[in-house]
């Protein structure tokens, strides 16, 4: 990042929710989370090829949990939107936002953007996205890039195929070194910024 207050934001909301991996336990452990530090130095890296801009880019995290996720990217898109089917999970946004945004306020950094968008709802239902194009203007088929964290990759990966419109980006999250294929889409960055957890893929002109 050529912008030293932003890579001093992003580095603060990446320590920040560093200390906010602790979910539910369930039986796999605990909750699994982004690693935004690596996270952000994937997204400078698809800024820096044209592949993400501010004034243009639509995002979606197909599965948002607490929308830190969301809260990295409002930085760097036009729109941050998040979709999350767990109502409880998706409570902890706003009082973390609140406590982030005072540490960032603290240290004299950018405050996130008035751009995120978080619903709760099943991402493969349309009914989900109609409350959201009713709600704030923008469509499945709107959509730039597109991210989940492995869970349900592969009917997120056939959705964007058949619905997502031609040079939709897709960046899946856990893959290293054995990719997954979906049909209709390309794999374009079999490991993005070379830190071992994105791979983005892109849909072909119709």
């Amino acid at each position: 990042m050529d912008d030293v207050l932003l890579k001093q934001t992003v580095d603060c909301i990446a320590d920040y929710y560093n200390d906010c991996k602790v979910g539910y336990v369930g039986h796999e452990g605990y909750r699994k989370s982004t690693d935004l530090a690596k996270f952000g130095k994937c997204i400078d890296e698809l800024v820096r090829l044209g592949l993400i801009d501010s004034n243009h880019t639509l995002f979606l995290d197909l599965g948002c949990a607490d929308g830190r996720v969301n809260m990295l990217m409002s930085y760097f898109v036009k729109r941050s939107v998040g979709i999350e089917i767990d109502p409880e999970i998706l409570a902890e946004f706003s009082p973390r936002k609140e406590e982030l945004a005072h540490k960032i306020q603290s240290k004299n950094l950018n405050q996130p953007p008035d751009n995120i968008f978080l619903f709760n709802g099943n991402s493969l239902e349309a009914a989900t996205y109609e409350r959201i194009e009713s709600a704030i203007n923008v469509r499945f088929e709107d959509i730039d890039l597109f991210y989940t964290y492995i869970t349900l990759h592969d009917l997120f990966g056939a959705k964007i195929a058949a619905e997502a419109k031609p040079k939709a980006l897709y960046l899946v999250y856990g893959f290293s070194k054995i990719l997954p294929r979906y049909q209709g889409l390309h794999l374009l960055i079999p490991d993005v910024a070379s830190q071992g957890i994105l791979a983005l893929y892109g849909k072909g002109e119709s």
